[in-house]
């Protein structure tokens, strides 16, 4: 358990209990207690929550025990007797004895006693949440008008949709409105924690991977996620931190959060404190690994201290939290010869002799170890072998590019290399090298990969090259360009064609040649001699270009192959590629959820899914990752019309991007942050983003230009549309590109632009419409056409669709666009139109549903989500989205609750 208050104070060693092993005392509390009765007796209520079992109850008692000369007046439901409560009055002015106990009914003794205790007694409320609402009403307000110090536990477990929940809710808002403290026996959950800090920063709002952050850096204690907060608004720790809070060093954390933690940890012997940092080193160990590198009494020590807990739901992984970690190095704490760390580095040496694979954290603590110490890798390791020293700091070099740190990756990458040379190593010298802007040596490095090295390992080394090649911009887009190098009599074989087949990929990709794009990417994927590495990539390209063909089933085959490839990977990962699985497995997670924004496939549950990929990017500390997942959070938020937090996600994943990066890379991340520059009226920063794009010698493809001249005709709406050759809004174009052609329709459909006619809007939309399978695409398709040929009914009815839909800004439109139709003059149109049309809906649909069509709708209508109903009939979730929007279309329905009214008995 985590505990946490607002004291400064030291906390003494609690007495042992007789025959009480060290390792199973209880922590102690006396800072607690003390802080607690302090803010008593200033007239300050107090809240203590914790789950069952965690002593609040017992916390609390201490409390009110300590201060005795105050009126104190105890109440707890009666949980035997529904709607009673138990009263205990203990009056210092009337003798010691601690008074009497009586059952009163809410409402009449009661509450004249609680009413009438103002001015001079604390309420001990025990189990507050389990009273009645009136009850619990009227003790809130009497604490929030200062006419009772109130002292109430409450189970901080509680689900938030129970009644119980609501409860505690309704306690933690005294907290929350300055008018009571709060003592935590078990930390925030997340979502607690995300709304102290969007609540401390306001106006300030910091973005999704500093919040994540600051609550993993936290571990729960509400006293540290505020005074971390304050920290991260500071002038100095911007968001273009690229270390985030700049965590795992001393000297970095507020002085305040420095002395709370070392107060916490007062107890803890120097054995202890040592285990503390190594574990924080190795974040997210299995309890197993962890007991073995520590030993069993002291991880057992730890955990009943707080200083380690569970690293989150569905796991057993343990991790340190890193602001006591850092509390330790701040005392100028160093690593003892014969204590845990020492043992721990000998244990991983041997645990990787005998087949074990070693974790990225595990690797970098060795290899940091070696480069420390002055007789080298033997030194603290005497048993390690060369081939092993060259394998494990591979992997700390990879890590540490991760970690955004490239001085630190590139002397892994050559004590790898100096150790035992490998391609693996000569990359990884050559990725450090290029973020720190020495292209020559980055090229020149790779030229040390030994003869003999395994097809694998060049086939990477091969693709390595020609990410670099690409960031240097020394390939054009040019059809000519596409096709694999070399002269008919010097054809690429083995792993470099491999890698040119992808590279032709990538750049038909660039071109905006989907269908060419599609088909490379496609027949590398089903290329078994190809390596992993090189499918699981052409996985991602090859559903970024089925999205932006409107081919949603496709789209969900490729995820699925995708899932399955990098499953692959991960089984037969060794030390060797343990970083790499977690870098290309979320390369193509955040690709595809990417492709799947594209085409408008997954709205409603992405928000979750990207943070639950930055939730574990941030703990494992690899920021690079972070700049794609800030970039996709922005890029919602656009959507959903939150232009500042947009342009707040992407200013933080510019800032973070991994150097060097490709140019449509970056000219996707400028084109998003300047288009919400220019919805915010800021469009002279907008357009000086994309002069830079197109500044000179930067690599210009037909993708970047698009993106620069969509930001511009938004910025000014005068200048002509973006020019995607052909036209998006030409019939044939919006075949070829459905996806392009039926947004680019939309947006003039809604800026109701006189240069393009109703007529080749409709054409454009109906054309496209034809190319797709995806239920949101073919909605945005209505939607064109009903716009443009004033269908106020069918805007209406989209209204309700793109809400289901989570497109909230096409749901603005549709609704603006139907008022005006309506009634402009009337702001009730709309709704009066809706009753009309739902009266003339309860007759028998003209279009009968498909039977799968209904058992999707009567699932939907029994509240299954779609992925629920997805997985209960064998379905992709994008085919559950299509049949769900038809039957809705069908019916009338305006939502899932909508659908089961509709059905009937079916539901």
């Amino acid at each position: 358990m985590t505990e946490s208050s607002t004291s400064g104070r030291r906390a003494g060693r609690a007495p042992r209990r007789p025959g009480e092993p060290e390792a199973l005392r209880t922590p102690p509390r006396g800072h607690l207690v003390r802080e607690a009765v302090r803010q008593v007796r200033d007239g300050t209520s107090v809240l203590v929550l914790g789950a069952p079992g965690s002593g609040r109850s017992h916390l609390a008692r201490r409390v009110v025990d300590s201060v005795p000369e105050l009126r104190v007046l105890s109440v707890r439901s009666a949980t035997s007797v529904p709607g009673l409560i138990v009263s205990t009055v203990h009056d210092p002015e009337q003798g010691s004895a601690p008074g009497t106990v009586r059952r009163v009914p809410p409402g009449t003794t009661g509450v004249d006693d609680l009413a009438g205790t103002a001015g001079s007694t604390v309420v001990l409320a025990d189990d507050a949440h389990l009273l009645d609402a009136e009850h619990l009403q009227m003790l809130c307000e009497l604490a929030t008008d200062g006419r009772v110090v109130l002292v109430a536990t409450a189970d901080a477990t509680a689900g938030a949709g129970t009644t119980h929940g609501a409860a505690a809710a309704r306690l933690t808002s005294l907290w929350l409105d300055g008018r009571a403290g709060r003592v935590d026996l078990v930390g925030l959950s997340e979502t607690e924690g995300h709304e102290l800090v969007l609540s401390v920063a306001g106006s300030r709002p910091l973005d999704l991977a500093l919040r994540h952050t600051i609550l993993v850096a936290a571990g729960g204690s509400p006293a540290t996620i505020r005074e971390l907060t304050l920290e991260a608004l500071r002038d100095d720790r911007a968001t273009s931190n690229r270390d985030l809070l700049g965590l795992h060093g001393p000297g970095l954390l507020p002085p305040r959060t420095v002395e709370r933690a070392r107060h916490r940890l007062d107890t803890l012997s120097e054995h202890e404190r040592e285990s503390l940092v190594l574990l924080a080193r190795l974040d997210g160990l299995d309890p197993e690994r962890a007991m073995h590198y520590v030993g069993d009494a002291t991880l057992r020590r730890l955990l009943r201290h707080g200083s380690v807990t569970p690293a989150g739901a569905g796991t057993t992984a343990l991790r340190a939290t890193p602001v006591d970690a850092e509390a330790v190095l701040a005392d100028g704490h160093t690593w003892s010869a014969s204590g845990p760390y020492a043992r721990a580095l000998r244990s991983m040496v041997d645990l990787d002799t005998a087949g074990l694979v070693l974790t990225p954290f595990e690797c970098l603590l060795l290899s940091d170890a070696w480069l420390g110490a002055a007789d080298g890798p033997t030194g603290p390791t005497p048993a390690v072998a060369p081939d092993q020293v060259s394998r494990i700091a591979t992997v700390a070099a990879r890590k540490s590019t991760a970690m955004l740190q490239p001085y630190r990756a590139l002397a892994h990458a050559m004590l790898a290399l100096d150790t035992h040379p490998t391609g693996a190593a000569a990359v990884e010298a050559s990725r450090a090298l290029a973020a720190l802007g020495s292209t020559r040596a980055a090229h020149e490095v790779l030229g040390r990969v030994p003869p003999g090295t395994s097809d694998e390992a060049l086939e990477l080394v091969s693709l390595w090259r020609a990410e670099l090649d690409d960031w240097e911009g020394t390939r054009s887009d040019s059809s000519a360009d596409l096709t694999e190098p070399g002269t008919p009599d010097d054809p690429p074989s083995g792993p470099v064609a491999t890698v040119e087949r992808l590279r032709g990929a990538v750049h038909a990709l660039r071109a905006m040649r989907w269908r060419e794009s599609l088909d490379l990417a496609t027949g590398l994927v089903d290329d078994d001699r190809a390596g992993l590495v090189v499918r699981l990539r052409a996985c991602g390209l090859a559903g970024m270009a089925a999205a932006f063909l409107g081919h949603g089933a496709q789209l969900e085959s490729i995820t699925t192959t995708g899932r399955r490839l990098h499953d692959a990977l991960a089984r037969q990962v060794g030390s060797a590629s343990a970083q790499q699985v977690v870098d290309e497995g979320t390369a193509f997670f955040s690709g595809s959820a990417a492709a799947h924004l594209a085409c408008s496939l997954g709205w409603v549950e992405m928000p979750a899914r990207l943070d639950a990929l930055m939730r574990r990017a941030v703990a494992a500390r690899d920021v690079a990752h972070t700049s794609t997942l800030s970039a996709l959070a922005g890029y919602l938020a656009l959507a959903d019309g939150d232009d500042v937090t947009a342009e707040l996600e992407l200013g933080a994943a510019i800032d973070r991007a991994p150097r060097p990066t490709t140019h449509e890379t970056h000219a996707w991340l400028v084109s998003v942050r300047a288009t919400a520059l220019a919805r915010l009226g800021r469009a002279v920063e907008a357009e000086r983003l994309c002069a830079e794009l197109e500044a000179p010698g930067a690599t210009v493809s037909a993708w970047s230009a698009y993106l620069v001249e969509s930001v511009r005709h938004l910025a000014a709406p005068t200048t002509s549309l973006p020019a995607v050759a052909p036209s998006p809004l030409g019939v044939e174009a919006a075949a070829l590109q459905p996806t392009i052609a039926l947004f680019a329709a939309a947006e003039a459909a809604a800026s109701h632009d006189g240069r393009v006619s109703r007529q080749d809007l409709v054409d454009a939309a109906t054309a496209a419409r034809q190319q797709t399978d995806i239920g949101s695409l073919q909605a945005v398709a209505d939607y064109v056409i009903a716009a443009s040929t004033a269908d106020a009914g069918s805007l209406a009815d989209l209204t309700r669709t793109f809400e289901g839909l989570g497109m909230r800004h096409l749901a603005d439109a549709c609704e603006e666009q139907a008022l005006r139709l309506l009634d402009p003059d009337s702001p009730h149109a709309l709704s009066a139109w809706r009753d009309r049309a739902n009266r003339a809906e309860s007759e028998p649909a003209e279009e009968p549903l498909t039977a799968r069509e209904r058992e999707v709708a009567v699932l939907a209508g029994r509240g299954l989500s779609n992925r629920d109903i997805a997985a209960r009939l064998f379905l992709s979730v994008r085919t559950v989205e299509s049949h769900l929007y038809l039957a809705r279309r069908k019916l009338g329905a305006a939502s899932r609750r909508d659908l089961a009214d509709r059905l009937g008995d079916d539901a």
